[in-house]
């Protein structure tokens, strides 16, 4: 089916007969009943990833298309105007906090793949947080990884509501998916981590995407290209434990001044006490007394080292009990 058709009238894409662009109405009518259904106090969360190649397969650009399809479908549905751009794409899990609370109520919002010595580690810690306190700001979150059997287990059979595997096709084409409901990604990997077998389930539809991100290409390539160089050099070999203070204390860097309610929900979301957070907010108090004299940065202050940077289906079928 095509959407989009005043934002891409025919000639603007590569190869376009008509007006808009064009999404697989499988994939349309599942994001159509999220849209629906989040306004009921509701958040979701989105995984894609590759089982035939970790990258190079498309996952951005698909991810990209979803976010932009989302806002045209909320628009449509609830006449809620939630804009996809650069805004809504953060390329390290620590800024995926600080940017929820940026975004409008009931946004888009994409975790690019971006990979360093202690991703995983601190995906898994930053989703834990996220969902701890953050449901209230009711958003449409997608992560992308470029391995299903590697995400937090708790995230890939519970939060998550579906799973995408973006993939090559014969002769390393790209522009293909399989989409996997909550009940078949949750059998996929219980099932299949214990010998990375990508085919122990069906998925419940196959799908195709055409080329072209959701956001202009050159802003993307240099929002992600800025970011990898910014945080090129933050490599340590940290332990799992300073790994997760680490985190607790950016994110008390990014939020200190936006969060909207009690320092003691605040710091049970992060799992520390009511003073260790005090102790935080004055470190960071001093922090910014002093890097407005010039003398130290906010993570200087924080830390000795720098802060590293980590049932739906088709047709008549259900996710959640909710009915397609």
């Amino acid at each position: 089916m095509k959407i989009l058709q005043e934002k891409y009238p025919k000639g603007t894409l590569k190869g376009q007969k008509s007006d808009g662009r064009y999404i697989d109405g499988y994939l349309y009518r599942n994001l159509q009943i999220l849209a629906k259904k989040i306004v009921e106090d509701m958040t979701f969360l989105g995984v894609i990833y590759s089982s035939t190649y970790e990258v190079g397969t498309g996952k951005s650009v698909l991810a990209t298309q979803i976010g932009e399809t989302w806002s045209y479908i909320m628009k449509k549905e609830h006449n809620v105007d939630v804009p996809f751009s650069i805004k809504n794409i953060v390329f390290r899990p620590e800024d995926l906090i600080e940017r929820s609370f940026e975004v409008p109520k009931y946004s888009f919002l994409l975790l690019d793949e971006w990979e360093d010595a202690h991703y995983w580690s601190k995906l898994g810690i930053t989703l834990r947080q996220f969902f701890r306190k953050c449901r209230q700001l009711n958003l449409f979150i997608m992560i992308i990884i470029p391995n299903w059997f590697q995400l937090p287990l708790g995230y890939a059979v519970s939060r998550s509501v579906f799973a995408i595997d973006v993939k090559f096709n014969e002769g390393f084409e790209r522009g293909y998916y399989s989409f996997y409901s909550f009940p078949a990604k949750r059998k996929l990997y219980i099932e299949g981590k214990r010998t990375y077998n990508y085919y122990v389930v069906k998925p419940d539809f196959n799908g195709a995407f055409t080329d072209g991100y959701g956001v202009p290409r050159k802003v993307y390539l240099e929002a992600k290209r800025k970011d990898m160089e910014h945080f090129e050099d933050t490599k340590y070999n940290l332990t799992m434990d300073e790994i997760e203070l680490n985190v607790k204390r950016e994110i008390i860097a990014k939020l200190r001044d936006k969060w909207q309610g009690t320092k003691k929900d605040f710091a049970e979301g992060l799992g520390i006490s009511t003073r260790t957070l005090q102790r935080y907010y004055n470190k960071g108090n001093k922090a910014k007394s002093l890097e407005k004299e010039g003398k130290t940065s906010l993570t200087d202050t924080y830390s000795n080292k720098p802060i590293a940077i980590g049932t739906i289906a088709k047709g008549s079928k259900s996710i959640g009990g909710i009915a397609t």
